[in-house]
């Protein structure tokens, strides 16, 4: 039988793999419009930028935690912790959809 812990991590390395996926979409290939938030308005170089930044951040903080769970097993505090971590880095990302910090 599989440790339930290797498929709590598999779950979280494809998911990881999904936040990275529209990371690498958003911030190399310039795609703002595909954040929800995003205003058109804002200059979508500057958004691609750091929304794909974030977003990958993101996304390796993600398949750290799945191969953590994996090595050591599940702990509260360490899934706490991320979704904690994913939850301000989203609101950053909104944030920076809507334009903050951009000089245009």
């Amino acid at each position: 039988m599989i440790d339930p812990n290797y498929i709590g991590a598999a779950v979280w390395f494809v998911c990881g793999l999904a936040i990275l996926g529209l990371g690498y979409l958003i911030g190399v290939h310039g795609r703002a419009d595909l954040h929800a938030d995003y205003d058109e308005s804002v200059d979508p170089t500057y958004a691609s930028r750091w929304i794909g930044v974030t977003a990958v951040v993101m996304g390796l903080l993600v398949i750290g935690y799945a191969v953590r769970e994996a090595i050591y097993g599940f702990h509260p505090y360490a899934l706490g912790g991320l979704v904690l971590t994913l939850l301000v880095l989203s609101y950053v990302t909104k944030l920076f959809a809507r334009g903050f910090g951009s000089r245009g």
